[in-house]
């Protein structure tokens, strides 16, 4: 009896770890955002992102900006600030735990 009672116990301990903290949520971290991804695809132009008339920096020529934003739909532009034209404004889903990539070569 006590043989059966020290197995149940060991089996117990080396099953019950599988089970905790296993979950069917994805393991990937977003803390609940999606990322929008920009590319300046340019030679020459300094570009800056605008994203819902707000700036966030600039990109120089060949540089690429990764930024994390809540998940909803925006207005984004790429507009040149040295000499060139940039591109024109376009409109992107963010979706959480996704990236949305876009060049511009304006």
């Amino acid at each position: 009896m006590k043989k059966i009672k020290n197995i149940l116990i060991l089996t117990a301990l080396l099953i019950v770890p599988l089970f905790i903290g296993s979950s069917c949520e994805p393991t990937e971290e977003c803390d609940g955002h999606g990322t929008l991804s920009l590319t300046n695809d340019s030679h020459s132009t300094v570009q800056r992102i605008m994203i819902n008339g707000v700036s966030y920096g600039t990109l120089d020529p060949g540089e690429d900006k990764d930024i994390k934003l809540v998940p909803g739909v925006y207005s984004w532009q790429l507009v040149g600030i040295s000499g060139g034209t940039g591109c024109s404004a376009a409109t992107v889903t963010i979706v959480e735990c996704q990236t949305q990539g876009f060049s511009c070569g304006g």
